[in-house]
């Protein structure tokens, strides 16, 4: 059987290699990946091009490469694929296979979508032959990072049109990360960088002004976001951990008993909220379920997503009996479906309770799914039995086209904290980018750039006690202490 390792040099010795063990979520598949240990820590890239934001779902990928795969209970090597390179059911593991390239190809979990592997088989030569292959395993899977690797640089810039997620990724520790246009070698770009405004700020063809669009890399999932509007308030939810840690704050404030629609930006009571609240999460389920270290969310009210149709996201089946229950009293109201002619109100042109088609949902967790794209891996969506009207929605799928890769006028990004801070399995990258975070918010309130380790102070605004604002005006969306770090 051919595999992962008769397509790699010979590796060294095992007593020059330092194995770290790599799982994904569900432990369908778990190995031994294997590291030059003269070269630890190893230093690779954040990776922010297209291909790999669109195929994974994350805003940086971040692979880093391996002289060798072992089992992860024996010294057996790990085989990859099948003899035919293709068939998953002949490997080690339970991996699907999809290619972003003729030269490259990533391998997800077959259960809980986890990207793992990324195996490049080269350049093609003049005389035929391939040169410079390898393999890699996604950092985030990896059960522990310091000491073993360490992003050293950002590449492809250039595709974010904005700079991504560079712009709060600045450094880890003391090491500044360059941010390489292209490759690596290739004009560094600034702090701030955005690509000229005729290449952003456009709608592609296809594409509405009212809304932002969202496509995994094979297409096979394409939907957008609307503006919020007056159903954008009517879901309700407990505050997330990026704006009340979840380790130190008392539950009763967790619940959001004021219900202050924290999701809905910007924060002024007097202005109609244009912008979706966003954010970083460092959390376990989202690393084991991603294979990548930092998820990116914005937080929409399902009601806000629509498919291409331009009807309403739809992530639980609704049973026969239930759909036929609502039709009829949808019929005795006269209320129209989304979807159904003016003639017709009740027509059949926009079937309820129908999945998006190509969404593969994953539990991690009693009443937590996950929802990524059968075919190219992609994590799409997160949401919760408990709260089914507020989506957490990855920002990597956005079209980078329309506004860059942060979406700026419309996503309103939380620059005081990530996501589960405590749960990093890189607390020193967690720390990186919670200082570049910061440093983004004095640059907004300066006007100028900041350096990102300058020490900032965040002063919470208690003159306006959030739920005191809920109980003036329910109906206002009132968020000027929320976005801050409140110890309770």
């Amino acid at each position: 059987m051919s595999g992962l390792l008769s397509s790699t040099p010979p590796p060294p010795p095992s007593s020059n290699i330092t194995y770290v063990k790599v799982a994904c979520h569900c432990g369908l598949n778990e190995f031994r990946a294997g590291f030059p240990t003269d070269a630890l820590p190893i230093s690779n890239d954040l990776c922010h091009c297209s291909a790999c934001r669109h195929s994974s779902g994350q805003m940086a990928v971040y692979h880093v490469n391996i002289v060798s795969l072992l089992c992860a209970d024996t010294d057996e090597p790990f085989h990859v694929d099948g003899s035919d390179g293709q068939c998953i059911s002949n490997g080690d593991g339970d991996l699907i296979p999809y290619k972003t390239s003729e030269n490259g190809t990533r391998y997800f979990c077959s259960a809980c979508s986890a990207q793992l592997i990324f195996h490049s088989v080269g350049k093609l030569t003049e005389g035929g032959k391939r040169e410079g292959a390898y393999w890699c395993v996604a950092a985030g899977a990896l059960e522990r990072t310091e000491g073993i690797v360490q992003p050293g640089y950002h590449i492809y810039i250039e595709d974010t049109l904005d700079g991504g997620l560079a712009d709060h990724l600045r450094s880890i520790g003391h090491l500044k990360l360059p941010r390489y246009r292209l490759e690596t070698g290739s004009e560094v770009l600034p702090l701030g960088w955005k690509a000229p405004h005729d290449q952003t700020k456009k709608q592609p063809e296809g594409h509405d002004i009212d809304s932002l669009h969202f496509a995994c890399h094979c297409k096979t999932l394409r939907f957008k976001i609307t503006r919020p509007n007056a159903q954008s308030t009517l879901p309700h939810a407990a505050f997330p951990d990026l704006l009340y840690p979840y380790d130190i704050t008392h539950l009763a404030k967790l619940r959001n008993s004021g219900d202050v629609k924290w999701w809905l930006r910007p924060l002024n009571s007097s202005e109609q909220p244009t912008k979706y609240f966003a954010g970083h999460c460092a959390c376990t389920y989202c690393r084991l379920t991603s294979g990548f270290e930092i998820q990116s969310w914005v937080y929409v009210p399902r009601g806000n997503i629509l498919d291409m149709d331009g009807q309403p996201l739809t992530l639980q089946e609704v049973k026969e009996d239930e759909l036929s229950e609502v039709q009829e009293a949808m019929k005795k109201l006269g209320v129209a479906r989304p979807g159904a002619s003016s003639e017709s109100r009740t027509d059949a042109a926009a079937p309820l309770g129908t999945r998006m088609p190509g969404l593969k949902q994953y539990i991690s967790s009693p009443g937590r799914y996950r929802e990524s794209c059968q075919k190219c891996g992609a994590t799409a969506f997160a949401w919760q039995a408990g709260r089914p009207d507020l989506i957490c929605v990855a920002v990597a799928l956005v079209d980078e086209t329309q506004d860059g890769a942060r979406a700026e006028s419309w996503l309103d990004w939380c620059l005081t904290r990530v996501g589960f801070t405590e749960q990093a399995v890189s607390p020193m990258t967690v720390e990186g980018l919670t200082a570049g975070l910061r440093a983004t918010k004095e640059e907004k309130e300066l006007g100028k750039s900041v350096d990102d380790t300058t020490t900032i102070v965040i002063t919470p605004d208690s003159s306006a006690p959030v739920d005191a604002i809920a109980e003036k005006d329910r109906t206002s969306v009132v968020f000027t202490l929320v976005e801050e770090v409140v110890k309770a």
